[in-house]
């Protein structure tokens, strides 16, 4: 499988953690600004997180107060977000379908997947279907992910389906029933030493931010 040991091995992720993270909350606190409600409470709320990874988000939602779960792939990254991040997770693939009933979470989250996967809205509609009231998806954009990424040799192989703004738009309208979405190029502007975080700042670039935040009202 792909997306075991040697794929996260080779990405550093683990090094990655606290960007990771910061990536994480500063997206939970726009979609806040942008949905008119405070995603940053979970009291007696549902979250899932899927493609989980190594549990940073799950972390994360559960000290909002949620009730979270997470979901990946990976046998590898479950079994490490089981021993690290303490929670309930599961082995499945979003393209497939989720292990849940329908409406099951107040709140979804899809941080860096979609670009991964053979059939993307097939994911969409499986996470929309198990989402109650917010999704939020972060992925790269296409219009400036590879040229970029080449550059400065961090391209990602395993990303197949990567996408810009109008592509997504585009989805949305026509496969999900939503009342309410937006689409936003950004720029996650860092400074960090080995182990702690500097500087972080997502900067909103119209067209050609390197990554797309994604939220859509159910």
């Amino acid at each position: 499988m792909a997306f075991e040991q040697k794929y996260f091995r080779d990405l550093k992720y683990s090094t990655k953690e606290p960007l990771i993270r910061r990536h994480i909350a500063d997206v939970l606190k726009w979609g806040s600004s942008v949905s008119s409600e405070s995603l940053l409470s979970g009291h007696g709320k549902t979250a899932l997180d899927v493609g989980c990874a190594y549990g940073y988000a799950v972390d994360i939602l559960k000290s909002l107060a949620y009730k979270a779960y997470g979901v990946d792939i990976s046998e590898h990254a479950v079994r490490k977000a089981k021993k690290t991040h303490p929670a309930e997770y599961s082995i499945c693939d979003v393209q497939s379908g989720l292990p849940f009933k329908k409406n099951a979470f107040d709140l979804l989250t899809c941080f860096g997947v979609l670009e991964h996967l053979v059939n993307p809205v097939a994911a969409l509609g499986n996470m929309f279907g198990a989402c109650r009231n917010t999704m939020i998806c972060t992925t790269p954009n296409r219009l400036v992910e590879k040229p970029v990424k080449m550059t400065i040799r961090d391209y990602d192989q395993t990303h197949i389906n990567v996408m810009a703004k109008e592509e997504w738009k585009e989805i949305i309208e026509q496969n999900l029933n939503c009342r309410f979405f937006k689409i936003e190029p950004v720029l996650d502007a860092s400074l960090k030493t080995q182990d702690k975080v500097l500087f972080f700042k997502s900067l909103k670039i119209p067209y050609f931010g390197l990554d797309l935040r994604i939220l859509i009202k159910k």
